[in-house]
């Protein structure tokens, strides 16, 4: 990438020429490939200002004339910037400016953003590494008027807050789906994007309507359980006659929450689900008492009816996999990781971490599952491949911009691959990206990788050279 770091040194007005608002060392301009005449288009975030600039022999910093830096908030004299120039425009662009969105501050004993404390820091901590800001910040902290947020960002060990331009990148990290669908949340998010601001990730999502948009593309019959709304008794009992056992979802859950195991059998009907205590396991002769206590634990939730599958299992528990799909620095779909994930008892309905699964390397759970060598690599590529096609198929059925996936994944004993589920919110938690002393991980880095792509930073053109084969090495995400 043709990005170089230099300083940026306030300089009082009345110390620079009259007309010159900016002064740039000759190693800079040539560095950056800027000729012609004097004047350019100067950006920082969302604000672009035309400046005039002169070339200096010396090899000082890039001085600018203080007012400006204080129009565009460019204050932090210790900080190396990255600098694009992009000629065709003559647009100098410095930074860039990265902003994750949450929806309100959470100190706890894990730090000023809760859970999320690890990742908001390794975000900031990448972002400067690279020339760039990163920042943290809620809707409140917004000014429309000004075109201002107040976030805050991470350096020498403490966070900081500070007055930044708004972004042309923010990361939507709003972890509640009720605040989210707040009238006053979607409208201030309207805001930033009618200002210009690229917002991703863009919302949960809702199971149902994404299985809806999903089925209409030919590509979907041949990875996706066969799947109905819950509508009442006779839709109960369509998808039971269909299918010896299903999972009740709820459309809008998470983390394995409210979900119900449903199977057939000899003497009426088996209902399994997750409490506090463990699974639940309860017997019910007819249709309609099972529907009965359904309608009573659901309430008026919208829930969606899924075909059973045949799933591998490890020492009894069910094993599916989470693969993190995330948008790169060319702005494609890449795998980041594919991890395994072990249900706690061959009761268990879920594997989800959350509800007490194992988290294991992909290939170990393949190997764990039975599969020998060969077949466990091919299995391992198919799932690869098909998280891969699901992102890519998702992006063109769905509204919306999203740059990154948690696409959950079961095996079968064949080795047939199933979507599970898409989640638009992987976990960010410290635990579930615990990496510590080994700075920030894969995911991390890809996710500042695509913020500054979007925002000008152009890389050069991956080099197409025939590699060795060889064997992945697993990687925290």
């Amino acid at each position: 990438m043709p990005q170089h770091y230099t300083r940026i040194q306030p300089i009082p007005d009345q110390s620079l020429p009259t007309a010159i608002d900016l002064q740039l060392p000759t190693s800079f301009v040539k560095k950056h490939g800027i000729s012609g005449k004097n004047s350019l288009n100067l950006t920082y975030g969302l604000q672009t200002v035309k400046v005039a600039f002169e070339t200096v022999t010396t090899a000082a910093p890039v001085r600018i004339r203080e007012s400006l830096a204080r129009r565009l908030h460019l204050l932090e004299e210790e900080m190396a910037y990255g600098f694009y120039f992009h000629a065709e425009t003559r647009e100098l662009i410095v930074g860039p400016l990265v902003g994750v969105l949450i929806y309100r501050m959470a100190p706890t004993e894990e730090g000023m953003f809760g859970g999320i404390t690890d990742f908001c820091r390794e975000v900031s901590q990448t972002c400067r590494l690279r020339g760039g800001l990163g920042f943290i910040f809620t809707l409140d902290q917004i000014s429309q008027e000004n075109n201002t947020v107040d976030g805050w960002t991470y350096h020498n060990n403490h966070w900081i807050k500070r007055r930044f331009p708004l972004p042309k990148c923010v990361y939507n990290r709003i972890g509640s789906r009720r605040i989210e669908e707040k009238e006053e949340t979607k409208e201030k998010i309207a805001i930033l994007k009618d200002k210009g601001v690229l917002f991703f990730n863009e919302q949960f999502l809702d199971k149902w309507h994404i299985y809806e948009r999903m089925s209409r593309l030919p590509e979907n019959a041949s990875f996706s359980p066969y799947t109905e709304l819950y509508t009442g008794v006779a839709s109960l009992s369509a998808m039971l006659q269909k299918h010896p056992y299903i999972y009740l979802k709820p459309s809008s859950g998470s983390l394995g929450r409210g979900i119900i195991r449903l199977a057939r059998t000899n003497g009426g009907y088996v209902c399994q689900y997750a409490s506090l205590n463990g699974t639940v396991i309860r017997r019910y002769r007819t249709l309609g008492t099972l529907h009965q206590m359904l309608r009573s634990r659901i309430g008026k939730q919208q829930y969606l009816m899924q075909q059973g599958l045949h799933l591998i299992k490890m020492r009894g528990g069910i094993v599916d996999f989470r693969a993190l799909v995330q948008k790169n620095r060319y702005g494609e779909w890449s795998i980041t990781s594919v991890v395994g994930r072990s249900a706690p008892t061959s009761k268990s309905i879920v594997s989800n971490v959350a509800r007490g699964g194992t988290m294991l390397p992909l290939g170990g759970a393949l190997t764990a599952a039975g599969f020998p060598p060969m077949t466990r690599n091919m299995v391992a590529a198919s799932i690869r491949k098909h998280a891969l096609l699901i992102a890519r198929l998702f992006e063109k059925c769905v509204e919306g911009h999203y740059a990154e996936l948690g696409i959950d994944l079961g095996v079968e004993k064949s080795g047939k691959v199933w979507l599970l589920e898409i989640n638009s919110k992987p976990s960010k938690t410290n635990n579930a990206l615990a990496n510590a002393g080994k700075g920030s991980r894969p995911s991390v880095i890809r996710l500042v990788d695509y913020c500054f792509y979007r925002s000008g930073f152009i890389p050069s053109a991956p080099k197409k050279t025939p590699q060795a084969k060889r064997r992945p090495r697993r990687r925290s995400s």
